[in-house]
């Protein structure tokens, strides 16, 4: 009971036990007696002070920052930049129509920081801490948690960050988020996974023997000042790792770099901003804060005017066999300087630039500009060019070319109008950027926060971007002939001393076997390029017209749910489909062009690649501009045709590019030099069927499996025999004669009215009639295309084994693929729901897949790559699991052994949770994961683009078939998944292709079991067409 006081708040009276007040007198009395239990009160109050203080700022944020993230226009999310108390700052991000939800952990520490004597320990830990932590101890917890939410893990380190994230259904984001957020509070990083990962590593370290990308990277950074951490390895491996106290060094960088406060934090998810952050508090707050500094690095990796690392030449040898020149220009302006007004116009494809000037004389494919090496106070330009052999043999005129363009660019200083009109691009794409999945969002926004101090700039808004004319001219200035190294990759270089391609190659790089030679620039050279004249075939960009005007959204209140076909030619078939729902202006556009069916042969394929070829030449000079400002429009030459536009919709633009598009089809000059033709068009052709013979063993495994499925499959060899007999008259006439009788279908999606749709399609239809000379056909010929698969033996294995056909390839890796059946057909299960069989193969997959990922790697530690996976390969049903490795113990052979004996216990496992309460409860959840999965709603109008195309384009269209699917689905049990499984993986009716592909130091077994269904496959070609002629056309 209380009464108000002066202050006007009520004051407690003192009462007896029996709650009567007591007088003032009495008070009086035993005042001391009050004032001691004044005392305690106030102690206990100032306890209860301290710990609430404690709690708060255990849980509360710090800071929720004013500033917005920037973000286009069409991005309806919900974004909120938080500082908790430990200070990591975290992006959280509402997406109330995300089908998946993700978390970022970006780190940052990158390989940069290595030691010296424990090179790829940061990539090491990064594998380390997927190994248990003291919360979740068991070994594959995120992976199989990921799983159960329908999803997948994954992680990567550079050289500044290391980033892990993971994918899963939204009702996943919390429990996953909890699970990595222990990676940072206490990892096990245990002895008995240090080895297993070690391998893991080491699998990946190898895996980069059978790309160009990775041992070019180390040969230039090994090249690099060795002061910098830049000429360091970065991977790791079994020799850089296998340390005796590799476990201490591995607690001892996680205790040096992992701290809170060099920690950045993305979360997307569908709950409210409000729920993301109250998690956030919950989660990432307990992560320690050690006030750790943010690793720095002084030291430049191509010190300017030093000539021990500047001014060099290196020419080398790469592992496929591509001849290019790398040009790198080293820009040592600190604070990362906004290089895209350079790389715009040195990347420029159209008129006048760099890319047409050499083009056109024969001697390069491709140009491609990018920043190769980035730090706070570094970063590097990147011009690579692909060579022709004309190309090749002039490595000093493509030199001087390049500086005379960048002297046209310098001798006005920075251009004004293009440096707007480069902008204003950007800001129209920003603007208007679709969508990307929760994951990428989430990982770009996370490594962002870490290098962007405002929110403003977490996405790279152009907006943000100011005119600086002494920062772009003073870019510009380091583009100079003292200012660069160059590098000559071909395999006709050898360590021979006579060679007309270069010099003797004298070295060899020590990570990936490279050999190479360094050499200094000579100074007349250099001389020589600082005095170029310039070339009048050389000029800046011009004013680009296809730059859209009209960004206007037409009116959708009519969009119908479901693409319509509009009934307007008897020659055409035109579907169109007017999209309400992500408010782009912007349209996808795409036709079909059937010939009279005739069997595919390599003649017509090759020369169906030809066309393309010298398609691709004659519009990049007409269409780039068109490109750069997203307007793609294309043709895929093939069996059959297909062109396509995507871009903005602005209907004049769009208009000018079809037209464009179309007349370059009927512009080829057929009549070219022949020396010309064969540099640009034929070598680079038979380059790219040389290149299979590089391919990873895991690519060879699945090119072997379809190859004896598809009869009009055939290997390479023998397609390079018909290539050289090929002539430009030869694909002129490829041609005119497909031409002769032709069908049409198309479809325009988008924010486009059916009136343009129609506009657009009859721009396709009179181009090909008129100019094409082409007969119009009234059937539709879609069905015909569509050729059946190879049906293999029931009960059978085919077993292929081959030796990777690059000798050097130190991986093995194996396959096993089994055919099921046609994807629209139930088989066996006539009386079910359609489509029974084809959920069935998806819940396969979905079961499988971390189960498989544990055994085969994991436990087995057969490689890097071991995957397990369903797909549909042309008309059927395929579940397929793959191996890819480089213990030598652990070759093919043992792969293969180990996928039978994954499949048998797997089912075994299967088989004994069935009918138990763990078992139906598991079954159920990846039910559900599943039933989500075919719930999934498009994220962006290019995903619902390809949704609907491909029904539009199938033989049999049925835009209900993901929830025919579902409810499918909902029917199946679990005996019915255990007879699936034994049906198509082990049992009578398996249809097994087994491909093992041997690495270096292996030989080829020839064993083979009868008995057991096993059938040898040695030549591929000659076995399938003596041995399987029944097709899948009709399903048992």
């Amino acid at each position: 009971m209380g009464i108000e006081n002066d202050s006007g708040h009520a004051e407690i009276l003192p009462q007896t036990e029996q709650g009567e007040a007591v007088d003032p007198p009495q008070r009086r009395r035993s005042g001391r007696n009050r004032l001691i239990c004044v005392l305690v009160v106030l102690v206990v109050l100032l306890a209860l002070i301290i710990v609430l203080c404690l709690t708060i700022q255990a849980r509360v944020v710090l800071v929720v920052y004013p500033e917005q993230i920037i973000v286009p226009d069409t991005d309806k999310r919900e974004y909120r930049v938080i500082e908790l108390t430990n200070s990591i700052k975290v992006t959280l991000v509402s997406d109330r129509n995300s089908p998946s939800a993700s978390t970022s952990f970006n780190a940052q520490v990158g390989s940069l920081s290595n030691p010296d004597d424990v090179l790829g320990l940061a990539h090491y830990l990064e594998h380390m801490l997927f190994m248990g932590t003291e919360k979740y101890p068991k070994e594959n917890k995120a992976d199989s948690t990921a799983s159960d939410y329908d999803g997948w893990i994954n992680a990567y380190t550079d050289d500044l960050n290391t980033n892990y994230y993971f994918s899963v259904e939204n009702s996943g984001l919390k429990n996953m988020s909890d699970i990595y957020t222990q990676f940072f509070i206490k990892p096990l990083l245990r002895k008995d996974s240090l080895e297993r990962e070690m391998m893991a590593v080491n699998s990946e370290y190898m895996m980069g023997f059978s790309s160009n990308f990775w041992p070019f990277y180390e040969l230039m950074t090994s090249l690099s000042n060795p002061e910098s951490p830049h000429s360091r390895f970065s991977t790791g491996s079994l020799t850089t790792l296998n340390k005796t106290d590799i476990q201490q060094r591995l607690r001892d960088f996680y205790d040096r770099y992992y701290s809170a406060n060099l920690m950045t934090i993305a979360m997307v998810g569908n709950e409210t901003l409000d729920t993301l952050q109250d998690w956030a508090e919950e989660l990432f707050t307990p992560i320690p804060n050690k006030n750790r500094d943010r690793p720095t690095f002084t030291k430049l990796p191509f010190p300017a005017k030093d000539k021990r690392y500047v001014c060099r030449r290196v020419y080398f040898v790469p592992k496929s066999d591509d001849d290019s020149l790398h040009v790198v220009f080293p820009i040592n302006i600190p604070g990362r300087p906004n290089l895209s007004y350079g790389m715009y116009i040195l990347g420029y494809e159209g008129k006048g630039s760099l890319f047409q000037y050499l083009s056109k004389k024969g001697y390069i494919t491709q140009l491609m500009v990018s920043i190769s090496v980035e730090t706070d106070n570094f970063i590097s330009l990147s011009i690579v060019m692909e060579l022709t052999e004309l190309g090749l043999k002039q490595p000093q005129f493509i030199i001087e070319s390049m500086f005379k363009y960048i002297k046209r660019m310098s001798e006005n200083g920075v251009n004004r109008q293009l440096w707007e009109e480069n902008k204003k691009i950007d800001d129209f794409k920003f603007k208007f950027k679709e969508n990307d999945a929760a994951h990428t969002l989430a990982s770009t926004l996370a490594a962002q926060m870490a290098i962007k101090e405002d929110p403003k700039d977490y996405l790279n808004p152009p907006s943000r971007r100011l005119f600086n004319e002494t920062l772009e001219n003073d870019i510009i200035a380091r583009l100079t002939p003292d200012n660069f190294n160059y590098y000559i990759g071909s395999q006709k270089l050898s360590t021979e001393s006579k060679n007309i391609y270069g010099p003797q190659l004298v070295n060899t790089e020590p990570w990936y076997d490279t050999p190479y030679t360094n050499l200094e620039i000579k100074q007349s050279f250099i001389d020589s390029w600082t005095s170029v004249i310039i070339d009048e075939e050389l000029t800046l960009p011009e004013r680009n017209v296809f730059i859209p005007e009209n960004f206007e959204l037409v009116d959708s209140s009519t969009a119908t749910q479901l693409p319509v076909k509009l009934n307007t030619s008897s020659t055409m078939e035109l579907w169109w489909y007017l999209d309400g729902e992500f408010g782009q202006p912007k349209i996808n556009f795409g036709c079909r062009i059937h010939p009279v069916l005739g069997n595919p042969t390599i003649r017509s394929s090759l020369l169906a690649s030809m066309l393309s070829s010298m398609y691709i030449i004659e519009t990049a000079e007409a269409l780039y501009p068109a490109l750069s400002v997203q307007f793609s429009m294309g043709f895929m030459f093939d069996d059959f045709w297909a062109t396509s536009l995507s871009g903005f919709s602005d209907p004049n633009k769009v208009k000018e590019v079809i037209n464009k598009a179309m007349d370059s089809l009927f512009t080829l000059d057929f009549e070219q030099d022949e020396v010309y033709f064969n540099a640009s068009v034929v070598e680079p052709l038979r380059k790219s069927y040389q290149n299979i013979a590089n391919l990873m063993p895991a690519h060879l495994s699945r090119r072997y499996a379809k190859m004896i499925q598809d009869e009009f499959m055939y290997d390479f060899p023998e397609i390079l025999d018909q290539l050289s007999a090929l002539s430009q008259a030869d694909v002129k006439s490829y041609r005119d004669q497909f031409l002769q009788n032709v069908s049409i279908n198309c479809f325009a999606m988008g924010n486009v009215l059916n009136t343009q749709a129609e506009e657009y399609a009859q721009i396709v239809q009179t181009k090909l009639s008129t100019l094409g000379k082409a007969n119009l056909a009234t059937d539709n010929r879609i069905k015909d295309f569509v050729y059946p698969v190879l049906k293999l033996g029931k009960g059978k294995t085919y077993i292929i084994r081959k030796q990777a056909l690059n000798k050097d390839e130190p991986n093995s890796g194996a396959l096993a693929q089994f055919q099921m059946g046609i994807a629209t057909s139930n088989g066996p299960y006539t009386n079910r729901k359609p489509y029974t069989r084809y959920a069935l193969n998806m819940l396969l997959g979905l079961m499988l897949k971390e189960r498989c990922f544990n055994y085969l790697r994991t436990k087995q530690q057969l490689g890097y790559v071991a995957s397990c996976f369903d797909e549909i390969y042309k008309d059927i049903l395929a579940y397929n699991i793959l191996v890819q490795g480089s213990r030598l113990e652990a070759g093919a052979e043992v792969m293969a052994d180990e996928i039978d004996k994954f499949i048998t216990l797997t089912y075994r496992e299967f088989k004994d949770m069935h009918g138990t309460e763990e078992g139906e409860a598991f079954f159920a959840g990846m039910k559900e994961a599943l039933q989500k999965q075919l719930e999934m709603k498009p994220i962006s109008m290019s995903d619902k683009y390809n949704k609907f195309a491909n029904e539009v384009f199938d033989p049999d269209p049925d835009f209900d078939r993901r929830a025919k699917q579902a409810l499918a689905l909902g029917d199946i049990t679990f005996s019915d998944f255990l007879d699936y499984y034994d049906r198509y993986l082990i049992g009578n009716d398996r249809r097994k292709i087994s491909v093992r592909v041997y690495g270096k130091g292996h030989t080829i077994p020839t064993d083979i079991d009868p008995d057991a269904g096993e059938v040898a496959v040695n030549n591929i070609v000659q076995f399938r067409e003596a041995n399987l002629k029944d097709k899948f056309e009709i399903d048992d």
